[in-house]
């Protein structure tokens, strides 16, 4: 297997690799959000160009926990910050009853097919994302590719009648391996949709010789390692401030969903040259735009327990 980049960065067969960075002021660091890598690039070669492009230090998410050893073994920092659901194409994800039945119930509704990202495509893909379920809230930024792209895929469950019910796009993580970016919902599509939607696209890979397709990371999701290790200082710290915060983002809900399928569970690891801190935590949760979703839900969250009953 080729070695696997972090999730939302993917291969190209350019010459030199593409970052795209978000400055920490108070860290004083880079957070690059995703990146565009040579198909020649080996982790090794990597490191040693990311060390160059970023002399003042880098922070990055959603590495595997091979990456992590890799990059920790030259002195860098991890720290675990949720799992991925990984899907193996060749497995069974699909025969669980309570999938089986979704798809018999879902199947009544329309059809799975993909769609190129075309500019009358990328218009309607805007409009349709403008009336799913949470589109009245404040968005995360900077964790996946937000904007259909030439490097994106995009499938839809769509009705009889035409109309897009669900969306998924995927972005390429390496030669066989493939990685979600979105995964949208109508605010008003019937049940079971998605549930239709992730098989019709696990046939089409499968057909294609693909052979893993993650369906991404469920924040703070805290597998244990085989070892059992405990927490460090920092994924406690995360852990303890997270739980104060369900009603802003559900994650478990998510969990729920994507643990239906029966996945490979993976850790996601954040991984930086200096040393993760508070305050790097808070810069992140700043630019990616949990505080401002904190925020919304936790006024809606006061408003609805003040209503009179």
């Amino acid at each position: 297997m080729h070695e696997l980049l972090p999730l939302s960065w993917t291969r190209i067969g350019g010459l030199r690799p593409v970052y795209r960075d978000i400055p920490l002021p108070l860290s004083r660091t880079s957070w690059i959000t995703c990146a565009d890598v040579p198909r020649d690039y080996t982790l090794q070669i990597l490191y040693e160009d990311m060390a160059v492009s970023y002399p003042e230090g880098y922070v990055f998410r959603g590495c595997t926990p091979e990456m992590g050893s890799c990059f920790a073994a030259k002195n860098c920092r991890v720290m675990r910050t949720g799992a991925e659901a990984v899907l193996d194409l060749n497995g069974s994800h699909l025969e669980r009853k309570t999938v089986q039945n979704s798809l018999v119930r879902g199947k009544k509704q329309g059809v799975v097919q993909e769609v190129v990202l075309n500019d009358l495509n990328r218009k309607l893909f805007e409009q349709f994302r403008r009336e799913t379920k949470h589109a009245d809230k404040p968005q995360l930024q900077h964790l996946f590719r937000a904007a259909p792209s030439r490097v994106c895929r995009c499938f839809v469950f769509r009705s009889f009648s035409g109309q897009w019910l669900a969306a998924i796009t995927i972005s390429a993580r390496g030669q066989t391996e493939v990685h979600t970016e979105l995964m949208l919902r109508h605010r008003h599509a019937p049940g079971d949709i998605m549930e239709c939607l992730v098989a019709g696209i696990f046939e089409i890979l499968k057909d294609e010789g693909i052979c893993e397709w993650s369906l991404s990371e469920v924040p703070f999701m805290m597998l244990k390692q085989s070892s059992r290790e405990s927490l460090t200082q920092m994924e406690q710290l995360m852990v303890s401030l997270v739980s104060r915060c369900r009603h802003a983002y559900d994650f478990e809900g998510l969990y729920r969903f994507k643990n239906k399928f029966e996945p490979i569970w993976r850790p996601v690891m954040l991984c930086t040259n200096t040393d993760p801190t508070p305050v790097m935590l808070m810069e992140l949760a700043v630019s990616m735009g949990f505080t401002n979703l904190l925020m919304h839900e936790s006024f809606a969250f006061i408003m609805q327990s003040i209503k009179p009953a």
